[in-house]
């Protein structure tokens, strides 16, 4: 045992010495036998960019090139000599992990080294997992999301078609650094057809992607649209983004995009077309302390041929703060109606006034209680309408002084905080709380700054709510007296009615126009107006203003509905009725003084119907017997200082509800049509009821128009439902009575031309009433025990258009 012992310490220590005796020699002299070495044969690399090195041992010259063909790595140098380093840098990458092979040689020695370079985290597949292009004979283009170029001698294609026996109709398909490029053929296979194009790429480490989009080919044009024409930014720098819509997308890359500069030159750095559906446009700070606008154009030319020319306006202001839009304040609420607080720091709108300032005839001046009125509200609206005129917002400022919007600026508003309140039946919008401070800017304008929105009264849709609209072809219904037929004595004191009360009644009256097609709404102006006292005209022509929705409890029936749009003139100069009166009267019964309004009329009897002061026909009441006398009729006098209401229309004195026969009652209208045809027959009519006392609120509150050729089946006019109040009474607590004859228009059918008898009745609709309380406008049943009611008619007319 001792022996072996000792032949192992003896050999192991002989081979130390010749191990230490080499590495002292290769020390000294720095010539180690090796032929060709490096220090790894794989290399593991980060995603990012970077350098590193590779220790090569070599008794001789050596050479070192890359076996594949890449441009993400470069080598420091490409030969050498003995032992040293290979230093190279390499770049970020973006894609999947990748590799390349150095190919180290000394003559017929080689050596590899595998060098791998991780990827970033994200999902190579394609932008979109479909794609709808043109019927066209293109080039498209579908991004990738990621780097594609690093992989391109690593990838695999394959195609899966619809209908593999019919054409193979892409073609060309070629890789860039994001995308891959095809040749779609012309699709003339009458139908649309899909192909699925296959991806697969080995990543550094052998792992396989295989990804897939569907490109579906249409029997389609291009088309690209923009879902907003301008756009309008602060004076900040900014990426401002376009959504674009159409089948293009894969077009992009090959569309021309120029900039013309309105203003300024240079500003708009870079326009990018993105994703499909988006236009991204870089725009500089602007320093100017000008607005300033440029136009983007965006081309699609093919073989000469411009398939899309599209033009995207940038306007960039001098101030800090960014631009909303109508449309997007108004997409706060979903819902057919509610309300919602606005949330829009460092944003404005901007907008087009068409109300003014200190104006009285904005809104209703409402009744606080029956003979007490909040004369602020008025001043307190605005309107303000988007620069095309196709949207409106009422504004509300919470003091009449706040208010300083001037007809025609264009205003810039702060709205952050402030609250939006969306209205149904029409839909209209107001914003509530302003102050002094939202009106971040207001630049004086003219008339040219608000569009010109012509329309016939039908043509009204709930857009043209709280915008500026002008009314073509029309005239004033019934155009006796002026634009507030009341008695002056319960209107306020103002310079223009000396004799007004201290405890008003009345506000806004109400007053109907109708068109050449038969349309009608009511023109509304308030006592407070200074020309509401001026002539009615009785001409035809335009009647300007702002279309707006209100209710009137003293002259609508429900809560005051007296029709779906109105309209507010401005000034008296936007009611230009001074043409020739486009409408004929056939028949009309009148029983005022025409030389006086202010004196007492008379009407003419003839067995037991009412003769017209225009031509031919009768007017009787349903009920036999019904006594008939003269009535208060309120209507302008030019005496300023004169109460007086005359006593100028016509009444019967009945009960207006038949509890029997469960139906109302009314008046007849009887006149002939024979050998006149037109495309307009309309009647015309002021009405009101009661006589000022609580003993006679039962004035039925729902009236209806009917016809007929014989007088004894009549219809139903659809849409003829109108109201009627009862007349106020001096100190009396009915903050629903009206102060003077509601008018009424409607267009009756054309069947009623060139007819030897026409009879048109007004009727009540059902038994609905007033009450004796303050706010009874229809807690009231008429019945047998009810007395008898006056109902009275100022004027009433049947009127034609050829």
């Amino acid at each position: 045992m001792k022996k072996i012992v000792l032949r192992y310490k003896l050999a192991t220590l002989s081979m130390l010495m010749v191990v230490v005796a080499l590495f002292t020699q290769c020390d000294r002299k720095y010539e180690m036998d090796l032929s060709l070495a490096v220090n790894s044969n794989e290399v593991h690399l980060e995603a990012v960019e970077g350098k590193t090195k590779i220790m090569v041992y070599a008794n001789g010259d050596w050479q070192v090139s890359l076996k594949e063909d890449v441009d993400w790595i470069t080598l420091d140098r490409t030969s050498g000599y003995g032992n040293g380093d290979l230093l190279f840098s390499y770049t970020q990458n973006f894609g999947v992990s990748r590799s390349v092979t150095l190919l180290l040689s000394k003559g017929k020695e080689q050596q590899e080294i595998k060098i791998i370079q991780k990827g970033l985290d994200a999902a190579f597949r394609f932008s979109k997992s479909k794609y709808t292009i043109t019927k066209n004979a293109f080039q498209i283009n579908l991004p990738i999301v990621n780097d594609v170029k690093s992989n391109v001698k690593k990838m695999k294609v394959e195609y899966l078609y619809d209908d593999e026996t019919s054409e193979k109709w892409v073609t060309n398909l070629d890789f860039t650094e994001n995308s891959v490029v095809f040749t779609a053929l012309e699709n003339n296979a009458g139908r649309n057809r899909t192909v699925r194009i296959y991806l697969t790429v080995i990543d550094g480490f052998d792992k396989e992607y295989t990804v897939f989009t569907d490109v579906d080919q249409s029997q389609l044009a291009p088309t690209l649209e923009q879902r907003k024409a301008e756009s309008l930014l602060t004076r900040s720098a900014k990426l401002d983004t376009v959504i674009v819509k159409g089948n293009v997308g894969a077009l992009f890359p090959d569309f021309e995009k120029h900039v013309t500069y309105e203003q300024g030159n240079g500003w708009i750095e870079q326009v990018d077309l993105l994703n499909d559906s988006l236009l991204v446009i870089a725009v500089r700070a602007n320093d100017s302390g000008l607005e300033r606008a440029a136009n983007v154009q965006l081309k699609y030319v093919n073989n000469g041929t411009t398939y899309i020319d599209l033009t995207h306006k940038v306007i960039q202001s001098a101030d800090d703060f960014t631009y909303t839009t109508m449309e997007e304040l108004k997409a706060l609420i979903p819902g057919a109606e509610g309300e919602a607080r606005i949330v829009m720091p460092l944003r404005v709108l901007e907008a087009f006034v068409s109300s003014d300032a200190a104006n009285t005839n904005m809104d209703v001046n409402p009744n606080t209680s029956f003979n007490t009125i909040d004369y602020t509200e008025a001043p307190k609206t605005a309107y303000v309408q988007n620069g095309t005129g196709s949207s409106g917002i009422r504004l509300k400022f919470n003091t009449a002084a706040a208010n300083s919007l001037k007809r025609y600026s264009k205003v810039a508003l702060s709205l952050d905080g402030l609250l939006l309140v969306k209205e149904a039946n029409p839909t209209r919008y107001t914003i509530r709380g302003l102050s002094a401070s939202n009106i971040v800017k207001s630049e004086a304008g003219t008339v040219a700054n608000l569009p010109l929105k012509i329309k016939f009264i039908n043509e009204l849709i709930d857009s043209d709510v709280y915008t500026f609209v002008t009314l073509k072809n029309t005239n004033i219904a019934v155009p006796y007296g002026s634009y507030v037929n009341v008695n002056m004595g319960y209107v306020a004191i103002f310079n223009w009615n000396t004799a007004g009360a201290t405890t008003p009644y009345v506000d806004a009256v109400p007053t109907s126009v109708v068109d050449e097609q038969g349309g009608s709404l009511k023109a509304i102006v308030n006592t407070a107006v200074s020309w509401s006292r001026s002539t009615l005209p009785t001409g035809s022509g335009t009647l300007a203003g702002i279309i707006v929705h209100h209710k009137l409890i003293k002259y609508g029936y429900g809560t005051g509905e007296i029709g779906r749009y109105s309209i507010r003139p401005v000034t008296q100069s936007d009611i230009k009725l001074q043409d020739a009166e486009k409408v004929k009267t056939l028949v009309e019964w009148r029983w005022m003084n025409m030389s006086n309004l202010s004196a007492t009329g008379t009407y003419t009897q003839v067995n037991g119907a009412i003769v017209p002061a225009v031509g031919q026909g009768e007017m009787r009441p349903t009920v036999s017997g019904a006594a008939v006398s003269m009535g208060a009729h309120p209507i302008y006098h030019t005496d300023a200082a004169s109460k007086v209401v005359p006593s100028s229309a016509l009444q019967y004195s009945t009960k207006w509800w038949n509890s029997t026969a469960n139906k109302g009652e009314g008046i007849v209208l009887k006149f002939a049509t024979t050998g006149i045809s037109g495309k307009v027959l309309t009647v015309n009519f002021t009405q009101g009821g009661g006589s000022g006392t609580a003993a006679t609120l039962h004035v039925p509150a729902y009236w209806e128009v009917a016809y007929s050729l014989d007088g004894v089946t009549y219809t139903v006019l659809p849409g003829s439902t109108y109201g009627i109040r009862p007349l106020a009474g001096w100190g009396l607590n009915h903050e629903y009575t009206a102060n003077g004859l509601n008018s009424y228009a409607f267009k009756l059918p054309n069947e009623l031309f060139n007819k030897p008898n026409v009879y048109v009745k007004l009727q009540a609709k059902n038994n609905i009433g007033g009450a004796n309380t303050a706010t009874g406008a229809e807690d009231g049943r008429i019945t047998d025990a009810s007395a008898n009611i006056t109902v009275r008619w100022g004027a009433v007319s049947l009127k034609y258009i050829q």
